[in-house]
């Protein structure tokens, strides 16, 4: 168990690192949507999910695309729609439904 918490908190390190060395348009928005996602997180999982985006945002950078043709005109937009994607790796769907079963 050790073991593991040390090999993730290399990981995420090495992830920062990443992130830090986008360019500056790309760097904020990575970070705005961390802030954004984490909000609905569920562990490791969710790393995962923002390191797809990392590695998205590191392709598109060195294709010279700007962080607009990326992620469009609303940003909120594209991380709702990659979080749809991964429904299994947030909370919010939990809560939804318990609020749906409520009332019968």
């Amino acid at each position: 168990m050790f073991k593991k918490m040390i090999q993730e908190k290399r990981e995420y390190r090495a992830y920062k690192k990443r992130v830090n060395e986008l360019p500056e348009e790309y760097r904020k928005a990575m970070k705005a949507i961390e802030n954004y996602m984490w909000s609905f997180a569920k562990g490791s999982g969710m790393f995962e999910v923002l390191t797809n985006i990392l590695e998205m945002f590191e392709s598109s950078a060195s294709d010279g695309l700007s962080i607009r043709e990326v992620v469009g005109n609303d940003i909120a937009e594209f991380a709702d729609s990659f979080l749809a994607e991964f429904p299994e790796e947030t909370w919010i769907d939990k809560l939804r439904n318990k609020l749906r079963n409520s009332i019968k």
